[in-house]
Parts: C-alpha cells; sequence; structure tokens
C-alpha cells in the first residue's frame, strides 16, 4: 500500500510540476521535478528513501528507451548514420578515456576504473531534457535530428563501457579481450536479441490486424508489454537489456510503414497513450532523483574520508562537465560531416556541445550502482551518484542561460492560433448563410464559437459581469411587458424565479449544480407527483432541464413562456451585438449559453443527421481554407500539417461524442 501511495503521490507531482513549467517557461521543467521530489523527501515517511537500481531500470528505463526508439526516423539514421555513430561511440570512448584519466589523477580517490565508470555514467546525453529550450529557439533540422538519435544510441555505448569499468573494478583486473569479448556480447548481441524478438512481435501484431483483431486493447496492451518482455529476457541471456529494447523499439517503428493507412484508430489511441507515458516516466525519473539526493547527502557526511566533501565533488562535478563539454565542442567542430554549409560553424557546434545535457539514462546508471561490493557497503556510491547529480544539473542549467543568447529567437511569421481562428472563421462563414435548417446550422456554429473560446484563455470575474448585466437587462425587459400590459403579474413573478435560477446555475460550481438537481427532483416529484420522475430530474444536468422543467410549470397554469423568453433573448443579443467590445471571448460564452437556453425551452427537435451534414460541411471549409493557403504560399507545409491534423482531431471528437449535439 505504501509503494501505491508514493506512486500516487509521484504522478501528482509530475502533473504540478507540468503546471508550473507552463507557466515559468524560463526554468526547464526537470528543475521543478527535481525541486518537487527534494520536498516530497522532506516527509517523514520519506525519509532515509532508497531506490531500488534494478527496478528502476525494468520499470521505467526500458519503456523509455523502446518508445524513444519506436518513434526515431530510419530515414535520418539512414542519412546521417556516421555522424550519429561518431557522437554515439567514438565520442563517448574518446571522453571516457580523457576525462576518466583526468578525473582519477585530480582525485586520486577514485580508482581509474570508477572514474571510467563515473565518466560512462555522464556520457549518454539527452536532447528531449533541453527541447523546451529549442521551442524558442529553433536550431537546423540536421543539428535536431543528430542530437536525438545521438541520444538514443550513445545510451548503449555508455551502458556498455559502465557495465565494463564496473566489472572490472568488482574483479580487480582489466583485460582488453575479455573487455572487447564483453563489448560484443552486450552490444551486439543486445542489438540482434532486440530485432529478433521485435521482429516476432511486429509479425504477431500484423497477424493479429490481418484477422481483424486490432483492438485498441489488444495492440497496445501488447506494445506496453513489448520492452518488458524484451528486456527481462536479454538480461537472463547476460546481454544489454537496455540495447535489446533499443533494438526492439526501432522494428517497432517499422511497423508503422507497412500499416500507412489501415487500422487508424489504433495507431491515434497508442501514439496518445505512449505520449502520456513517456511524459510520466520522464517526469518520474527528476522526481526521483530529488527524492534521493537526501540520502545520498547523508551518505556523504558519514563518509569517513576528509577528501570527500561537498564543495571537492561540486567542483570536480564541474570540471568533469566542462571537460566533457570542451572534448565534445572539438569534436563537433572538426570530426562531424555537414550536409547544409553554414556562416556560423563555431556557433553551431557550441549549440551542439551544449546540446549534450544529461537525463534519465545517467540518473539510472547512477542508481544502478550497487550498494554492496564483494560483501562490503560500496562508501563510493553516494558520491558517484552525487557528481551525476551535479554534472545533469549543470547540463540542463547552462544551455537555458546560454543558447537563447547564442540563438536570437526566431519569431513566427505564421503564428498558429492566427490561422486556427480564420479556419474555425471559415467553418462559421459557410454556416451563417443556411437558411433551410437553421436550428442544426445555429448548434454547430456555437460548437465551433466555443472551439475560438478554448483557443483563447476567458476572464472568469469579467464574464461574470456580462452574466450578470445580461440578467439585468432580461429582468428590465420582462418589467416592461409587464408595465405595458403584455404579460400578466404572475407571469412576471414566475418569469423572474426562472431567470434567478437560469442565473444561479449559470456558474456551474459543483455545489451549486448538486444543490439543483436536488431542487429539481424535489419539484418535479411535487409536480407530477412520480418518483421515477424526481429521480430521472436528480440524474439529469440541471442546466439542461431547468428550461423543460419551467416550460411545463407555465403549461401547467395554462400560460406560455415562449413569448416572455423570446422577447428577453432578443433583448439579451442586442445588448450583448452592442457591448462585445474588448472581451469578445467571454461575451461569446454568455452568447452560447443564451442560445442554448433558447433552443432548450422551446424544446424543438433537431435533425441528428442535418447536425452531422453540417458539421462535415464545416470541416471541408476549414480543409479548403488550408488548402488554398499552402497553394498560395502563405503557410508552411508544417504548419498546414498541424492544422489539418486539428481538424481531423475535431472531426473524431464529434463522432465520440456526436448525442450530445442533439
Amino acid at each position: 500500500m505504501d509503494q501505491v501511495l508514493l506512486l500516487i503521490i509521484i504522478l501528482a507531482v509530475v502533473v504540478l510540476a507540468n503546471i508550473l513549467s507552463r507557466h515559468v517557461t524560463a526554468i526547464p521543467l526537470p528543475f521543478f521535478l527535481i525541486i518537487l521530489g527534494l520536498l516530497l523527501a522532506l516527509l517523514p515517511a520519506y525519509k532515509g528513501f532508497h531506490l531500488d537500481p534494478s527496478t528502476f531500470a525494468f520499470a521505467i528505463i526500458a519503456p523509455m528507451l523502446f518508445n524513444e526508439a519506436q518513434n526515431s526516423s530510419r530515414f535520418w539514421i539512414g542519412r546521417s548514420i556516421t555522424n550519429i555513430l561518431s557522437l554515439a561511440v567514438g565520442l563517448v570512448v574518446v571522453t571516457v578515456l580523457i576525462v576518466g584519466t583526468s578525473v582519477h589523477a585530480l582525485y586520486v580517490i577514485l580508482p581509474l576504473s570508477l572514474s571510467f565508470a563515473l565518466v560512462a555514467i555522464v556520457a549518454p546525453t539527452d536532447a528531449s531534457a533541453v527541447n523546451s529550450i529549442f521551442e524558442a529557439n529553433p536550431i537546423a533540422e540536421e543539428q535536431a535530428a543528430t542530437l536525438q538519435h545521438e541520444s538514443l544510441f550513445n545510451d548503449a555505448a555508455g551502458i556498455v563501457i559502465f557495465d565494463m569499468a564496473l566489472a572490472a573494478y568488482m574483479s580487480g583486473k582489466f583485460s582488453i579481450g575479455t573487455a572487447v569479448g564483453m563489448f560484443a556480447w552486450e552490444f551486439l548481441g543486445g542489438l540482434l536479441f532486440g530485432a529478433f524478438i521485435g521482429v516476432m512481435v511486429v509479425s504477431s501484431r500484423l497477424f493479429l490486424i490481418r484477422h481483424n483483431d486490432d483492438t485498441p486493447l489488444i495492440m497496445v496492451l501488447i506494445q506496453l508489454l513489448t520492452p518488458f518482455l524484451v528486456y527481462l529476457l536479454a538480461e537472463k541471456l547476460a546481454l544489454s537489456g537496455i540495447l535489446a529494447v533499443v533494438a526492439a523499439g526501432m522494428v517497432q517503428g517499422s511497423e508503422r510503414d507497412k500499416l500507412r493507412l489501415t487500422s487508424s484508430r489504433m495507431q491515434i489511441v497508442t501514439s496518445n497513450v505512449w505520449e502520456i507515458l513517456s511524459g510520466v516516466l520522464s517526469g518520474t525519473v527528476f522526481v526521483l532523483l530529488g527524492l534521493s539526493l537526501p540520502d545520498v547527502i547523508r551518505a556523504l557526511n558519514a563518509h569517513a574520508d576528509t577528501q570527500i566533501t561537498i564543495p571537492k565533488l561540486l567542483l570536480l562535478g564541474l570540471f568533469l562537465y566542462a571537460l566533457k563539454g570542451i572534448i565534445r565542442l572539438l569534436w563537433t567542430r572538426f570530426l562531424l560531416k555537414r550536409r547544409t554549409k553554414s556562416d556560423h560553424i563555431w556557433r553551431d557546434s557550441l549549440v551542439m556541445a551544449l546540446s549534450g545535457a544529461n537525463g534519465t539514462i545517467t540518473l539510472s546508471l547512477a542508481f544502478s550502482i550497487p550498494t554492496m561490493v564483494n560483501g562490503h557497503a560500496f562508501l563510493l556510491r553516494g558520491p558517484l551518484i552525487f557528481l551525476a547529480a551535479v554534472v545533469i544539473l549543470t547540463s540542463l542549467l547552462l544551455p537555458t542561460i546560454f543558447v537563447p543568447l547564442l540563438l536570437p529567437s526566431q519569431k513566427s511569421t505564421q503564428p498558429r492560433y492566427k490561422w486556427v481562428r480564420r479556419m474555425i472563421q471559415a467553418g462559421i462563414s459557410d454556416l451563417v448563410a443556411e437558411k433551410e435548417h437553421p436550428a442544426e446550422a445555429q448548434i454547430v456554429i456555437d460548437s465551433l464559437q466555443q472551439a475560438l473560446i478554448l483557443d483563447a484563455t476567458p476572464n472568469l470575474r469579467i464574464e461574470r459581469q456580462i452574466m450578470k448585466q445580461v440578467h439585468k437587462v432580461e429582468s428590465q425587459k420582462i418589467q416592461e411587458m409587464f408595465e405595458k400590459g403584455q404579460i400578466t403579474e404572475d407571469e412576471m413573478t414566475y418569469y423572474n424565479k426562472f431567470l434567478e435560477l437560469n442565473h444561479f446555475s449559470a456558474d456551474e460550481k459543483v455545489w451549486k449544480n448538486v444543490w439543483l438537481r436536488i431542487r429539481f427532483s424535489l419539484h418535479i416529484g411535487t409536480l407530477y407527483k412520480d418518483l421515477h420522475r424526481a429521480q430521472e430530474a436528480f440524474l439529469t444536468a440541471p442546466v439542461a432541464l431547468e428550461e423543460v422543467y419551467w416550460r411545463e410549470a407555465f403549461e401547467k397554469h395554462g400560460e406560455d413562456i415562449l413569448p416572455i423568453e423570446e422577447a428577453g433573448f432578443e433583448a439579451v443579443m442586442d445588448y450583448l451585438k452592442r457591448n462585445s467590445g474588448e472581451n469578445g471571448v467571454e461575451t461569446n460564452l454568455v452568447r452560447r449559453f443564451y442560445r442554448t437556453r433558447h433552443r432548450r425551452i422551446r424544446g424543438g427537435d433537431v435533425d441528428p443527421n442535418m447536425v452531422y451534414q453540417l458539421f462535415m460541411r464545416a470541416f471541408h471549409a476549414e480543409y479548403e481554407l488550408i488548402q488554398r493557403a499552402i497553394a498560395k504560399g502563405d503557410i508552411s507545409a508544417d504548419l498546414a500539417e498541424k492544422l489539418q491534423q486539428r481538424i481531423s482531431f475535431d472531426e473524431i471528437t464529434y463522432i465520440q461524442n456526436s448525442e450530445s449535439y442533439r
């Protein structure tokens, strides 16, 4: 139960950190996650928290790398394979040898084998850790692709070298022949085994698709189970489980090329599931780092050697990061092949050097350091994890500061939100002229206007002010009708009660919703002397029931609410038309509320088939606008793809929720 509670808390922390990072964009998401994890460690229940490294690698790192691998571009891998292998293998090996030797020379308390293991830990990069920086400061496509695939393959090299160095430290001896054999067995064996299992899984999935058994439940669960199965089997054979997972993921990615437009629903569901899972897992890694830091620091303070102090380790960590960065800068400047010429070679190389941020794999390797070596407590485990944490935090902080200085923010000349608004307005404009089915057209128009509202952020205070003002306008109109003798005093009294209740329910707060349900169920039960109808009233949303209730209540007294509501509605619409001003978003929300009330109180049935046709007509108008814009060169293909994807998702959303529009 304690483990389940911790998992729930970590998920809540990941959600909170993502919310904070959206509002404080200057701070990378990992920092929020680490800080919140550190605060979590202050709770009495989680003091002395210890992370099991084998569970960490199996439950978190394996599915993360599988997802990265299956999303990798085989086109870019083939096109940039020389550069990728140069960075992922050559640079890692050279960095381990040079930096590892330097660290040992400066800090002799670390044996040479452990120095190599430490550098192998911080050698793998995590390009996704600084993706938020590149959203405002985009880098060249070739650089971005190289960084992404380098971070996938250098994980493998770092892991194998780490295993070799740790084995040498634990055994006290090192053999070149043994090391090469171990490298070949773990590296090549892991890749071949993972690819073999991946082919079997893909063949099984394609078999299920051909026999129409490709439901999302079956297909997604098979895909989610794959990395765990591959990792366990590879580890049982003493192969690299991580490399096997990467290979299986790349084979899995090839399945999408075979599927193309078949099994579309399954592909959409799968991509959404993995997007959420990947975000949760990567967030969990950094929360666990923050959660484990106090335990690491306690281990440092308990260490008997006076040379192991936090200031010395901080300096050593900064030195390690700096030397590693210099080697990476020179490597990318002189040893990378560039397909496109650049006038800023040193700047591009510096960006590539800074972009070598450390993240999830570095953490997983650091936490996988054993607590016991040859039957004794491994006292150097705490210092090694602390050094890895220093390098991770430095590699995340410096790009945040310097990359924006190197790459001035490039403001898009084609803001996406502007074209989203144009696109939705095109759908609305196409339906405004609909005369044969005005009620159905208004439902679609209101829904499209709501989409415009959701792209903005309405001010609830202003919305309530407008709602209060239109409530007053309608009340004055009813008073005016009474003074002119157009309605009776009873009609005015009961209609004002309707307005008060209508204004009360417009806020849609939870406690108001519950209170209205109770009130309406009691009223309906009393009015019709029918318990079943009272139960139905309680289970029906108040906003959908109150207009029906008041129409029937007026009819019971031999009165007609419709002409009164018509006059009030027209007065409100006229007021909103004259006073929209700068508060267009809030005004549209209020306008939609009154239009929905007007339609429901009149009780006219709408034709669901016609609503469907008009929705499709609006989506078609949106598609045509995008096609014309890209034909004229007004928007890029990338922007057009995002806009058309939005239309497709809107269509799917409507189809899945079509009953709510009836």
